[in-house]
C-alpha cells in the first residue's frame, strides 16, 4: 500500500522529498526579519527615485499580511509598491513567496528570479526558487539553484537540506546522504535534516545506518511529521525483516493518523510478525479497529489482506461492511462465504451465497454455492450449482473444468467425460482440461485415448507441474501396439526440452516397454540413453531410477539395476514397487535372506495403500448412488 506525503508515493514507506516546499513563507521565514536593502547603484537609476520610507511601509505592512494569512492582500501592496519604482530584493522575496502561497507558481518563480537578478550574491534568492521547483516537481532545475545557493553560503542549512532533497528525489541517495548528514551538523537535532538523512539512507539501501540516524532524532509534536517518523521507522523495521517492530512503529503512526493507507501498512506487518502461530495471533490482538469512514474499496481491501493470510475471523467484519455499503459486491460475497466456511460456519456461507444467488445470479456465486455444498457432503446439489455455473457463463473454462473434476472425484466417470469432451472442444488450449479428459478415459479403461489426451496436454504445457505428473499413469497401461502413435511425439517433445527430466523418463520409459515387448529384436540403448539423462538431470527421481532399474534387469545386468532400485527406495520409501521388484532380483541371486525382508515390506506397504484406497472409495458411495443417470 502507498502512503502520500508532499505528493510522493512509496510503498511501505513515508517518501519526503522536500516538506519544506508545502509552505514556502516558513521555508524562508529568515527573510521576514530582514528590512528592505537600501539603495545603492546594483538596484540602478530607478531605485534612486523610490522613496525609501515608502518601500520599507511597504514591506512591513507585506509582512503583516502574509503572517495574518493574507497573501492576496499582500500581494497587492507589494504590486503597487513595484508599480510605484521598487526595486528592492527583499521586496521581490515577498512577492514571490505570495504568488507562491496563492498557487500562482509562474508569477513567484519570476519573482525569486528577479531577486537573483537584485541580489545574485546571496543565497536567500537560490533558494526560494529551489524550494518553489522542488514543489513543481522540477527536481534537477531545484538542485542547481541550491547549488548555487551552498556555494555563495556553504553553512546554509536551507541549501543544504534542499540540495539533499532534491538529489534524493532523483535518486541519487549516496549524494543526497552527504548534503544531509552536513545539513544536521549545521543545525544538531533538526527533524527534518535527521529524517529527510535517515530516508535517503533507507532508500540507498543502507538501513542499520538509516536506522542509527533515526534513532537520534526525536518524534516530532506535530501530528504530520510525527506520522512521517514512525512511518518511516516502521518501514525501516520491515526492511531489516523485524516484523514486529514495524508493527509498533505503524501502530504509532495510526494512533496519530487513523487512515486506510496507513492501517493497510499496519495489517500487513502486524500478518508477517511473528514465527508461529501464536506470535502472528498476539500481534493481530494488538490491532486497533479499523477506522470507520472507509469506503466500501478500502474495507474490501483489507478484508482480503486478512483473508488472504489466513485471518478469516479478522476478515469477516470488514467483509459484512463492504455488503452494507453495496450489497451487490460480488467479490465481497464469494470472499465472505470462504471466510466464514474458514470459520466453521459453513451453513451461514450457504445462506448467504443463496440470498445472493436470488438477488442477482452468476456463475461465480454457482460455483460458489456447489463448492460449499461439496463441502457439506451434499454431492448430488453440487453437481446441479456446477451446472448452472456453466449455463450462466459457458465460456468460462473454471466452470467447466469444476463440473468435471465434481464428476471425477466422485467416480461417475462417464458424466466427466462428456463434461470434458465438450471443455476440450470450447477450451483447446487449456491443458487441464486435457487432463480432465485423459483421467476420464483411464477410469473407463479407455488407455489410447487417455494416453492422446494426455501426450496432448503434456505437448500445450509440457513445464506445468501438474501436466508432468498426471501423464506418468498411462505408463502401465498401454499395449505394445499402443505406443506406436505415441512414441514421436513424446521424442519431439523429449528433444524439445533437453533440460527437462521428466520429459527424458516418459520418452526413455515409453520407448523401453516399447522395445523390450519385440523381444531379442528390441533395442534398449536409446531407452537406457534417456532414462539415465533423466536421473541425472535429477537425481532424486524414484519413478526413473525404478524404470531404470526395470531396464538394467532386462538386461541381465542385475547388480546395476539392484543400485537404482535401492536408490529409488531412499528417494521415496513408500513406493512398495522397487521393494518388490528388488526382492526379485536378489532371489534371481539366490539372496533370499534379502529377498524374504523385501517382499514382507513390500506386503505391508501394498496393504497399507489397499486400505487408503477403501476409505476413498467409502467416502463416495453415497455420491454415486444419488447421481442421477443423465
Amino acid at each position: 500500500m502507498i502512503l502520500n506525503y508532499c505528493g510522493v508515493a512509496a510503498r511501505g514507506c513515508v517518501t519526503v522529498l522536500l516538506c519544506m516546499a508545502v509552505s514556502l513563507f516558513a521555508a524562508t521565514n529568515a527573510a521576514f526579519a530582514q528590512t528592505p536593502s537600501t539603495p545603492s547603484s546594483q538596484t540602478g537609476a530607478n531605485s534612486e527615485a523610490t522613496n525609501q520610507a515608502a518601500v520599507q511601509a511597504a514591506y512591513e505592512k507585506a509582512v503583516g499580511l502574509l503572517q495574518q494569512g493574507k497573501a492576496a492582500d499582500a500581494l497587492a501592496v507589494i504590486d503597487a509598491a513595484v508599480r510605484g519604482g521598487a526595486r528592492d530584493a527583499s521586496l521581490y522575496n515577498l512577492k514571490g513567496l505570495a504568488a507562491s502561497e496563492l498557487g500562482r507558481d509562474a508569477e513567484a518563480e519570476e519573482s525569486f528570479r528577479a531577486v537573483i537578478r537584485l541580489s545574485p550574491k546571496a543565497a536567500m534568492g537560490y533558494n526560494n526558487l529551489g524550494v518553489l521547483l522542488s514543489k513543481l516537481g522540477r527536481y534537477e532545475d531545484a538542485a542547481r539553484n541550491f547549488r548555487e545557493a551552498h556555494a555563495r553560503d556553504p553553512q546554509n542549512f536551507t541549501a543544504l537540506l534542499g540540495l539533499g532533497t532534491a538529489l534524493a528525489a532523483l535518486r541519487k541517495f549516496d549524494e543526497a546522504a552527504a548534503y544531509l548528514e552536513r545539513a544536521l551538523v549545521v543545525r544538531p537535532g533538526d527533524f527534518q535534516a535527521g529524517y529527510e538523512w535517515a530516508h535517503a539512507l533507507y532508500e540507498a539501501k543502507k538501513l542499520e545506518a538509516a536506522k542509527k540516524v533515526l534513532s537520534k532524532v526525536a518524534a516530532p509534536e506535530d501530528s504530520d511529521s510525527a506520522v512521517k517518523y514512525y512511518s518511516l521507522s516502521g518501514a525501516i523495521a520491515e526492511a531489516l525483516h523485524d516484523d514486529a517492530g514495524a508493527a509498533r512503529a505503524y501502530r504509532h503512526a495510526y494512533a496519530i493518523s487513523p487512515s486506510y493507507d496507513i492501517y493497510l501498512i499496519l495489517v500487513q506487518s502486524s500478518l508477517a510478525a511473528g514465527a508461529t502461530d501464536d506470535a502472528r495471533a498476539a500481534s493481530l490482538a494488538k490491532l486497533p479497529a479499523a477506522p470507520e469512514n472507509l469506503n466500501a474499496n478500502q474495507n474490501l481491501a483489507i478484508g482480503l489482506l486478512f483473508l488472504g493470510h489466513d485471518a478469516a475471523a479478522e476478515a469477516i467484519p470488514l467483509l459484512e461492511r463492504v455488503l452494507r455499503q453495496d450489497e451487490f459486491n460480488e467479490t465481497a460475497t464469494l470472499n465472505l462465504a470462504v471466510a466464514y466456511k474458514d470459520v466453521g460456519r459453513s451453513a451461514d456461507a450457504i445462506e448467504l451465497t443463496q440470498r445472493a444467488l436470488e438477488k442477482r445470479p452468476s456463475g461465480a456465486l454457482y460455483n460458489m454455492l456447489a463448492e460449499l455444498d461439496e463441502g457439506a457432503g451434499k454431492y448430488v446439489e453440487a453437481v446441479g450449482n456446477y451446472q448452472r455455473a456453466v449455463e450462466a457463463e459457458p465460456t468460462n473454462e473454471d466452470y467447466y473444468f469444476d463440473l468435471g473434476m465434481e464428476y471425477l472425484s466422485h467416480f461417475t466417470f462417464g458424466p466427466a467425460l462428456e463434461v470434458y469432451r465438450v471443455g476440450t472442444q470450447k477450451f483447446p488450449r487449456v491443458a487441464r482440461e486435457y487432463l480432465g479428459l485423459a483421467f476420464s478415459h483411464y477410469a473407463v479403461r479407455e488407455y489410447p485415448q487417455a494416453a492422446d489426451a494426455f501426450t496432448t496436454a503434456l505437448e500445450i504445457d509440457p513445464e506445468s507441474p501438474a501436466v508432468l505428473k498426471a501423464w506418468n499413469t498411462v505408463l502401465s497401461s498401454l499395449s505394445p501396439a499402443d505406443w506406436a502413435a505415441i512414441l514421436p511425439r513424446l521424442r519431439r517433445l523429449a528433444a524439445g526440452h533437453s533440460q527437462n527430466a521428466d520429459l527424458a523418463f516418459y520418452y526413455g520409459a515409453a520407448l523401453f516397454r516399447a522395445e523390450f515387448s519385440k523381444g531379442p529384436e528390441g533395442h534398449l540403448d536409446e531407452a537406457a540413453a534417456f532414462l539415465e539423462k533423466a536421473v541425472k538431470l535429477r537425481p532424486d527421481f524414484a519413478a526413473a531410477r525404478i524404470e531404470l532399474a526395470g531396464l538394467y534387469a532386462a538386461q541381465k545386468e542385475d547388480q546395476k539395476a539392484v543400485d537404482e532400485y535401492i536408490e529409488a527406495i531412499r528417494e521415496d520409501p513408500r513406493a512398495d514397487t522397487p521393494h518388490y521388484r528388488l526382492g526379485q532380483i536378489y532371489r534371481q541371486m539366490n539372496k533370499l535372506d534379502l529377498a524374504g525382508a523385501e517382499l514382507a515390506r513390500y506386503q505391508e506397504l501394498s496393504r497399507a495403500h489397499e486400505e487408503e484406497i477403501k476409505r476413498s472409495r467409502s467416502a463416495i458411495q453415497q455420491f454415486v448412488l444419488a447421481t442421477p443417470s443423465k
